[in-house]
């Protein structure tokens, strides 16, 4: 089967990029074949929401799915090959990356995901750096920036028992702001809950709901009330930031703004085995204040 869809996603919200995705897997579900063909010959634009959740889905999916005819964005962003800096020399890894210092996009890096890995906490300090300078951001913002990043790559240290994460990012320069989106091949939110032996919660939407509370999935005294650092997170970004946090897990979606706070699942059998998050991030907020939304 060859699915030719038209995608232009639009950057009016970050989720607009979960849409054309959930198309392709609909499709996808749909075909008794088990080889796909997505051909992007008729791709205008994408985003990180949607690069990374195709690529979480179709990384475990049970079929062969190949991409092809994609643009040279596309090529330059990685769609295909995720950049795997910690399996070549650093300094390798530092000469690509300023490939894009004056790009408005970081594309797509796959890092080890294991906690306390000195590979990991090298490659995301490039990164981030590299998102600051791109965009020119002020050191007030880039705190936050850098909060808001850390926290995501924690949690999937801590809770997705994935051997590798993604993250990639698109600025949109006359608009001041910029898509980061984190992903993980993982047990997903609900996965982790059921490890714990009081673990009460039945499905995904359940899962992403206890997560937005604060309810841990670590048996941890000091981890009680910490959930996954997701309250702290909304709290920077929405409130001080006036941005948008989106969170998609198992078959639950959860989305965030100051006009927005809706959970919803996806049409049956569509699934990721795996956990997304996007953050759009407004980087020119001269009255946010890091310190005020730290716990």
């Amino acid at each position: 089967m060859i699915i030719c869809d038209n995608i232009n996603v639009q950057d009016s919200r970050v989720m607009n990029g979960l849409i054309p995705t959930i198309n392709l897997m609909s499709k996808i579900e749909d075909s008794g074949d088990k080889e796909i063909v997505i051909d992007f010959s008729k791709t205008k634009f994408i985003s990180p929401v949607f690069a990374l959740s195709l690529i979480v889905y179709t990384a475990k999916s049970n079929k062969t799915i190949r991409f092809e005819n994609m643009n040279d964005y596309m090529h330059m962003f990685h769609m295909d090959n995720a950049i795997e800096p910690d399996k070549g020399r650093k300094s390798e890894f530092i000469a690509n990356m300023e490939r894009y210092a004056r790009k408005t996009f970081i594309p797509i890096i796959s890092f080890p995901a294991h906690k306390n890995n000195d590979d990991k906490e090298y490659i995301l300090t490039i990164i981030e750096n590299l998102i600051i300078r791109q965009s020119n951001i002020q050191n007030n913002v880039a705190s936050g920036l850098k909060y808001l990043i850390s926290e995501t790559i924690d949690n999937i240290t801590e809770h997705s028992e994935s051997d590798r994460g993604f993250i990639c990012a698109q600025a949109y320069p006359t608009k001041r702001y910029l898509d980061i989106c984190i992903a993980d091949i993982g047990v997903t939110l609900l996965g982790s809950y059921m490890k714990l032996a009081d673990n009460e919660l039945e499905n995904d939407l359940e899962a992403i709901k206890a997560a937005n509370r604060g309810l841990s999935s670590k048996n941890l005294p000091d981890a009680e009330n910490r959930g996954y650092g997701i309250f702290t997170s909304k709290k920077m970004l929405i409130d001080g930031l006036c941005g948008q946090y989106m969170l998609m897990s198992g078959d639950a979606v959860y989305m965030k703004s100051k006009d927005i706070n809706e959970f919803f699942t996806l049409p049956k059998g569509l699934r990721w085995n795996g956990t997304v998050v996007a953050l759009r991030i407004p980087y020119q907020v001269p009255q946010f204040n890091y310190i005020n939304y730290i716990e």
